[in-house]
């Protein structure tokens, strides 16, 4: 059914595991509850993910590196029955009781100017996008799925693995955090589509020396450089580029990309538009996604045009503060929390700032009261955020800059920067 680095589970371990499961009182009943799902492997992720799908039960995703506090946190205010942690079998029962809830996954995501929200999609959403999705792959030959990219991310839980499975194809997951590895799992495979942020491409093209040519390649999470879109295009027979939101899910897959910007056609249960109203100039504004029916609209709060002569949709990049760490996204606020609750830190604030491989980058100012330095920031962060929230760079300032009017602007720092 799929393989997690060289280990293969097939329906048999899923049935084992589902058996096991069944024979907890926790997951016997899950019908109306939300279970937050903290998880390090993928194979205990994805079994319990499908198990409460099944079973109309919900489930709200957590990266695996999330501290206990904070998971617990975020799971008594997602309305959760139970925190699974760690592993499958460590549940903690929360205040949560069993309620009128339309079975669903659930993520968080926001903006940076308010606090973040909770993002529910029915069952039966995801299955619809998993349809469009396999849509894609009706003229072309099988392939070998690999999965670079978490799976509590929709990019690779969703239309990486649940989407190979749905199409009868058996996906690999590699978590070894060497790169070599990834790349012998590809050198393996006669006809790999390979899942994965642009960076990890930059280091497997440097690991091979540009000696490797893939088969195909998908990227998402954040769109590559122009310089390395091009050297994705000289090393791989095709490469996909997909754009999407937590909200709806995948939107649109650019076969072929002529652009760093270009997402290509819309999936076709989706009717995608741009609203002009908050400016841009020349065709460009919010793009706003909707069901092929209208219902269900989301503001993506994603700067993007369509191209008129080829009808293909394009991206410019968010329109607000939020921070793509190759693909993950970052609050600002959830990590400035975290950093002022350190003793001797008077004022924080942070903003993202550029990097040479991941695109994007958390940085923090930091007013301290002298006894502080960035190693013991970096330190109180790592114990208290997942690893892709701890900044990048720590600066630790006199003052922070603010506005005429005494504000703080990420935006004017940000510039002052570059």
């Amino acid at each position: 059914m799929l393989s997690v680095d060289s280990q293969k589970f097939d329906k048999a371990a899923f049935e084992v595991r589902y058996r096991e499961m069944r024979n907890r009182e926790e997951y016997r009943n899950p019908v109306g509850q939300r279970y937050a799902i903290c998880l390090h492997h993928a194979f205990d992720l994805i079994a319990a993910v499908l198990y409460m799908k099944e079973r109309d039960g919900s489930v709200l995703l957590m990266h695996g590196s999330t501290p206990f506090e904070s998971a617990l946190e975020l799971a008594e205010q997602s309305g959760c029955s139970y925190l699974i942690y760690r592993k499958w079998d460590n549940l903690y029962r929360l205040s949560a009781s069993a309620a009128d809830y339309a079975p669903s996954i659930l993520q968080y995501s926001s903006g940076t100017s308010r606090a973040p929200s909770l993002i529910a999609r029915e069952w039966k959403q995801v299955d619809t996008e998993v349809d469009g999705y396999n849509d894609l792959f009706a003229e072309t030959p099988v392939m070998q799925p690999v999965i670079l990219v978490s799976v509590t991310h929709s990019f690779g839980l969703i239309t990486g693995v649940m989407a190979s499975v749905a199409r009868g194809d058996e996906p690999i997951i590699v978590e070894d955090k060497n790169p070599k590895f990834a790349l012998h799992t590809i050198r393996s495979l006669r006809r790999p589509i390979v899942y994965a942020v642009p960076f990890l491409f930059h280091v497997m093209d440097a690991l091979s020396k540009g000696e490797d040519r893939f088969y195909k390649m998908v990227v998402s999470g954040s769109p590559p450089s122009e310089v390395l879109l091009d050297r994705m295009k000289s090393r791989t027979e095709e490469v996909w580029q997909q754009y999407g939101c937590t909200e709806a899910g995948c939107i649109s897959v650019s076969k072929r990309p002529c652009s760093a910007t270009d997402v290509g056609i819309p999936l076709k249960h989706l009717r995608v538009t741009i609203d002009a109203s908050g400016g841009g100039g020349e065709g460009k504004g919010e793009i706003v996604v909707a069901n092929a029916n209208g219902t269900n609209l989301v503001r993506t709060k994603d700067m993007g045009c369509y191209d008129l002569r080829t009808d293909r949709l394009h991206v410019f990049g968010r329109m607000d503060d939020l921070i793509n760490v190759s693909g993950f996204k970052v609050i600002p606020a959830e990590v400035e929390s975290v950093i002022l609750q350190m003793p001797g830190v008077k004022e924080c604030i942070v903003h993202k700032t550029g990097h040479n491989i991941w695109g994007e980058a958390v940085q923090a100012l930091i007013v301290g009261d002298g006894y502080i330095d960035e190693s013991s920031i970096r330190s109180w962060c790592i114990k208290r955020l997942p690893t892709y929230k701890v900044p990048n760079t720590i600066r630790i300032v006199g003052e922070i800059p603010r506005t005429a009017a005494g504000k703080i602007s990420r935006k004017q720092l940000q510039e002052m920067e570059m």
